[in-house]
């Protein structure tokens, strides 16, 4: 399977990571990991959207599973570092035979105390870790749970049932143990099983990551995406929402090969971009294996997500911003023109030149877009005429944000309507603003 297409105009155009200049990101919804290494892990998955729709229902029936029996594992971030470091250390400690009581003790006190601190500790946490494992698999473990947690389980039995001084520790549970004792769990955790020790931290970072996940959903009170397999493509979302806005309005939205275009109209200020954003993050995190945020979600595996929401001026270059959307365009096309089904998000298309040929540009672009039917597409503009030049084409599905004045005031609904809206509100923000009077050198307060 080849890897989802996305690129860095995307992920910053969705925030999908903090930035210098933004501190939230949709990562950091998701973000409620104890560990480094958890933090790590749920990082590399949003780094990896997948096209294999079968690893993106494992995924997707892993965390679901966690969410379901509602389990948690209280991950110690200090306890793991420390594991960590214990079996980074380069002595190869040695098995002492069981008469050596006197070799033993007498290697303890020539060592210094922190050496035997480092040993004492790390095997202590080791062991609480293999307890812990042990506890949370026998209370959540059945013939039905996801293939990572049957895995855990398999690694801690593993270990009981290989090494008895270790199954004999996980049933008495001891606070401490002594001096022989010590050297010997040393052994068994540096040496013989020391592949599975680490091997049970990169499961322990992963159940981190999944259970981050689990309890994102349940916090933002996200859905699970339902994936189409069969060769008609459609992207189905009720109740659609976006992470960032603190009392959403939740929007559907819809797609099938025969209204492969959603058309958007409306005025600045009526919220065109923050949906494009929801449709394209709802899109992003469902190639996750992630819960979305919507009420629900019905959606074809794509080949990946072009945006161009927030893009500037490439100064370096001299590049002009019209000129950097014709470069974007032109990326777009040779994407859905290569054998892929993509979903391409413009918003404002053309924004960047004069609005004779913006008009023009649009109109032709979006005529040809809506001929390429195995890849969908969302566009917003305020230049209404375009859109309804374009009425009489059947592939393209037109809404709009509505606006309306009340009180001499523009109330904005944030609903997305069917049909295309001739609002306008540029000339209203200048005089309201009173930029008129003051250039005609009239007081304002």
């Amino acid at each position: 399977m080849m890897p989802f297409d996305i690129d860095n105009q995307t992920l910053n155009d969705l925030e999908i990571f903090e930035s210098a200049s933004n501190e939230k990101s949709i990562f950091s919804f998701f973000d409620f990991t104890s560990t480094i290494g958890g933090k790590e892990k749920l990082r590399s998955l949003f780094n990896h959207p997948l096209t294999d729709v079968r690893i993106i229902e494992e995924r997707k029936d892993l965390i679901g599973y966690l969410l379901k029996y509602d389990k948690t594992i209280a991950f110690n971030k200090e306890s793991l570092d420390f594991i960590e470091y214990y079996l980074r250390q380069n002595d190869k400690p040695q098995l002492a035979a069981a008469f050596d009581i006197v070799g033993v003790t007498a290697r303890f006190f020539l060592k210094n105390n922190q050496e035997q601190y480092l040993k004492q500790r790390g095997a202590q946490e080791v062991l609480e870790l293999i307890h812990l494992l042990y506890d949370f698999c026998s209370e959540l473990i059945i013939d039905t749970a996801p293939k990572l947690l049957h895995t855990l389980n398999e690694k801690i039995q593993g270990i009981i049932n290989r090494q008895a001084d270790i199954k004999r520790h996980n049933q008495l549970r001891p606070k401490t143990f002594k001096l022989f004792e010590l050297e010997k769990y040393d052994f068994l955790i540096r040496n013989s099983e020391v592949g599975e020790v680490k091997e049970l931290l990169g499961i322990c970072y992963s159940l981190d990551a999944y259970l981050s996940v689990a309890r994102s959903a349940k916090t933002h009170n996200l859905s699970f995406p339902l994936f189409i397999t069969s060769n008609d493509r459609s992207i189905a979302i009720k109740g659609l929402f976006h992470l960032f806005v603190k009392h959403p309005v939740p929007n559907d939205i819809y797609f099938n090969t025969d209204k492969n275009i959603c058309f958007i109209t409306g005025v600045n200020m009526a919220g065109k971009s923050t949906l494009l954003k929801s449709v394209a993050i709802a899109i992003y995190l469902a190639h996750l294996g992630f819960p979305v945020p919507a009420e629900s979600m019905e959606t074809s595996v794509f080949d990946g997500l072009i945006t161009t929401i927030n893009l500037s001026d490439n100064l370096n270059q001299g590049y002009s911003h019209f000129y950097n959307e014709v470069l974007r365009v032109k990326h777009v096309a040779q994407k859905v023109t290569a054998s892929k089904n993509m979903v391409v998000i413009f918003d404002e298309l053309f924004r960047g030149t004069n609005v004779k040929d913006a008009y023009d540009a649009s109109l032709s672009i979006v005529t040809a877009f809506s001929k390429i039917r195995k890849s969908f597409f969302i566009i917003s503009t305020h230049i209404v005429e375009v859109a309804k030049e374009l009425n009489e084409n059947d592939n393209i599905n037109f809404c709009f944000l509505e606006t309306s004045m009340v009180d001499g005031k523009p109330m904005f609904t944030h609903k997305l309507k069917k049909g295309i809206t001739d609002e306008r509100m540029g000339m209203w923000i200048i005089e309201n603003e009173g930029i008129i009077d003051i250039l005609n050198g009239k007081s304002i307060l």
